[in-house]
């Protein structure tokens, strides 16, 4: 359960009473022995106040009137504060102003309180804290020996209408009558926590309140704590999902047991062990148990490792294990993954380790493969002498050796692959011409074990760019005022691929082409500028001893304003075979938002107050708030054409708007409708309620469901007060 808000409190209690505490035993031990204690406070306490009084025959100060005492990062602000420098009491008292102690960034008010530097003993009363989304109170705080802290009258409050001082009285707040804090052992010990709405007590409580301590160390964090459960209304069923809680193991490691209940169909459970050791390694390693009603069960192991990337070590080690007992009955079409990776690093070389497991269904049977072991060599920016255009040739290298068990089959083999990259750039008749010729070259090997054959492949590829600087034009429409800016960037791009002849059924390749990239858009005045036509690629093909066009292809964004625009793309593909097969695609949408506020506050002068909130009234003195109202409209037409397929055509109108028809009452509508088949696809209506400190949400779908939400907001209560059913 996350009453951190509760465990903040009396941590900052505990800092103002143990601030700095070995040092001021230290140093009050080395001066006991001194007569003169006015002398030895004097250098750690400082004060001020417009009346100060001092007693030398009591040892006492009074400071009046706008009084401060500060020492160490404590300042405390009052009326009156009465200061004894024999035995280091402090005394502060409310008279018009309440009291205030600021320890470090936080700041806490009192009616009065009492502490004593030497023995750190704390009493104060009417305790308040307020924060960005919650005030804190209790009547009493209590600390007379070093190991225990007492707090009494505790009342929690998240209401945002009290927080704002909109209203004089919360409707909803948590209360406990006492709460004990125990500093040596760490942890919190509460009394029954009671919900109270409009101060009436509801049938709702929590009989205590357990929770050690988050204790930080300089490895890891180890934390205890509850996890929230959930619970759903569905089908007039009730569903209790992640009940639990968590505790540390050591300083290195945390243990996390939760479970699930689903109505009378399913039970869960599930465990996690989460760890952080030296070098920046973590992970955690689950256990999870699935019990269904029919007799049949399901369990899953997984273990994950990680290392920081910004670790110094040069060794790099990972795992990522996930098995499954039953992956037929989960899904037959997952797959699951498991793999431990180790590397290596020798500046710009590379050494890998691997093994992987690949559990799978094939033909309702369960599969289960090893790659164990995979080693990899791999040499990465190698980069030759400095010297015309070798200077940016970059080369990397890999070979690779694994052994592949089918553990289902019994199949076992040996593979070997090897591929090497080498790439460069320089450029013709500089800048016009940017030259990016490619090599890339690929062999790998396979040993079949079980009928001892051995098969093979290679293959050579060979590119090559030719990137010219681009061209504009520009075209004046009317004189200095509208102008047309035609661009366009001509690209050459080679492409051969080679098999060595032993490779009989497969073709060397071949590709010469030439890309054209256009680029259109309207100026007005030079200020103003509309996209008519961001991209359109032409292709141009060289092959068999004749040129043919490949593809078209088209790209557009135009926003006529800030709010309205259009996107549309398109193109032909052009088969190497036949033109028959050739595919037209387009796709086109239009959008346009609406954003209004109706009756703006700016165009009523009268203005009143009811209960809450504040109004504005016209002539006839009918109350005006503001409505916000925003709207989106999308138009998109989608259209492929390949003969050798169905031709496909959607056109789709959707609306995405909202509107609060009160000040606290909202709707989302969302619809898509199919106009091509003059049909409704999809509709969702989602009503919104603010009810202060609690939400309200009905989400309705025509089609066939509902789900209805009802909770606090607070989001350190949020899982454990709502109610929520589904159709």
């Amino acid at each position: 359960m996350k009453f951190f808000i509760y465990i903040k409190m009396v941590l900052l209690i505990s800092i103002f009473v143990h601030a700095n505490e070995k040092k001021e035993e230290d140093n009050i031990a080395s001066n006991k022995q001194q007569n003169n204690l006015f002398s030895f406070f004097k250098n750690i306490v400082k004060y001020k106040s417009n009346i100060q009084e001092h007693n030398i025959k009591e040892g006492k100060s009074y400071l009046k009137g706008e009084a401060t005492i500060e020492y160490n990062n404590t300042k405390i602000q009052a009326d009156s504060i009465e200061f004894n420098w024999k035995n280091g009491d402090i005394y502060a008292i409310k008279k018009e102003k309440p009291i205030i102690l600021k320890i470090g960034n936080h700041q806490y008010t009192f009616s009065n309180i009492y502490t004593n530097i030497n023995s750190n003993k704390v009493e104060a009363k009417n305790f308040y804290l307020q924060e960005k989304d919650y005030i804190i109170t209790a009547t009493n705080i209590t600390k007379k020996d070093p190991n225990t802290s007492l707090i009494k009258k505790i009342t929690y409050i998240s209401d945002p209408f009290f927080l704002k001082k909109k209203d004089n009285d919360p409707d909803f707040y948590l209360k406990t009558d006492y709460l004990k804090y125990f500093h040596s052992k760490k942890y919190i010990f509460s009394g029954p926590v009671f919900f109270f709405w409009y101060k009436v007590p509801m049938p709702i409580f929590i009989p205590f309140l357990y929770i050690p301590v988050k204790k930080d160390t300089k490895d890891s964090k180890a934390t205890y704590g509850l996890i929230n459960p959930k619970f759903e209304i569905k089908n007039k069923k009730i569903f209790i999902k992640n009940i639990g809680f968590f505790f540390p193991i050591s300083n290195c490691m945390n243990f996390k047991i939760s479970s699930s209940i689903d109505s009378t169909k399913k039970w869960e459970l599930k465990t996690r062990m989460e760890y952080k050791l030296r070098y920046a390694y973590h992970g955690f390693i689950d256990f999870n148990y699935d019990r269904y009603m029919s007799n049949s069960n399901n369990y899953q192991f997984k273990w994950e490792h990680n290392q920081d990337i910004k670790s110094d070590s040069e060794i790099d080690f990972n795992a990522n294990i996930n098995y499954n007992n039953n992956i037929l009955f989960i899904n037959h079409d997952y797959e699951y993954f498991s793999y431990i990776n180790m590397r290596k690093k020798f500046s710009n070389y590379l050494l890998f380790m691997n093994a992987y497991m690949i559990q799978k269904s094939v033909n309702n049977k369960m599969e289960i493969k090893f790659i164990i072991p995979e080693f990899i060599f791999q040499m990465k920016n190698i980069f030759l002498e400095k010297k015309y255009f070798l200077r940016h040739v970059n080369i990397e290298n890999k070979v690779s050796i694994h052994n592949s068990v089918n553990y289902t089959t019994g199949h076992f083999h040996t593979g070997l692959n090897h591929n090497m990259n080498i790439s460069t750039y320089f450029y013709f008749f500089y800048p016009y011409l940017k030259i990016l010729p490619k090599f890339f070259y690929e062999e790998f090997y396979t040993w079949e074990h079980k009928n001892s054959s051995i098969s093979g492949f290679q293959k050579i590829d060979f590119l090559a760019e030719i990137i010219s600087i681009p061209f504009n034009r520009i075209f004046e429409i009317k004189k200095n005022s509208i102008f047309l800016r035609h661009r366009i960037e001509p690209m050459f791009y080679f492409h051969m691929k080679y098999f060595p002849s032993i490779f009989r059924n497969e073709k060397n390749y071949k590709e010469i082409n030439f890309i054209l990239n256009n680029d259109l858009d309207f100026k007005f005045n030079e200020l103003k500028k509309i996209k008519i036509l961001n991209n359109l690629s032409t292709s141009f093909i060289h092959n068999k001893n004749f040129i043919k066009c490949k593809d078209l292809h088209f790209f557009g964004k135009t926003d006529f304003l800030q709010n309205l625009g259009l996107k549309y793309k398109g193109g032909i593909n052009f088969s190497e075979k036949k033109e028959k097969n050739n595919m037209i695609f387009f796709d086109f949408s239009f959008y346009c938002n609406y954003n209004t506020n109706f009756f703006e506050k700016n165009e009523y002068k009268k203005k009143g107050k009811n209960r809450y909130d504040c109004f504005f009234f016209d002539e006839k003195n009918y109350a005006k708030y503001s409505i916000p109202l925003s709207l989106r409209i999308d138009f998109h037409s989608h259209y492929e054409n390949d003969i050798n397929q169905k031709k496909l055509f959607n056109t789709f109108l959707s609306m995405n708007g909202s509107v609060n028809i009160t000040k606290y009452w909202k709707i989302n509508i969302n619809t898509d409708y199919d106009l091509y088949n003059n049909k409704i696809t999809f509709a969702n209506i989602i009503f919104y309620r603010d009810l202060r400190s609690f939400k309200m949400s009905f989400n309705w779908i025509p089609m066939g469901s509902w789900s209805f939400f009802i909770g606090i907001k607070d989001p350190n209560l949020s899982n454990i007060i709502q109610y929520n059913e589904k159709s």
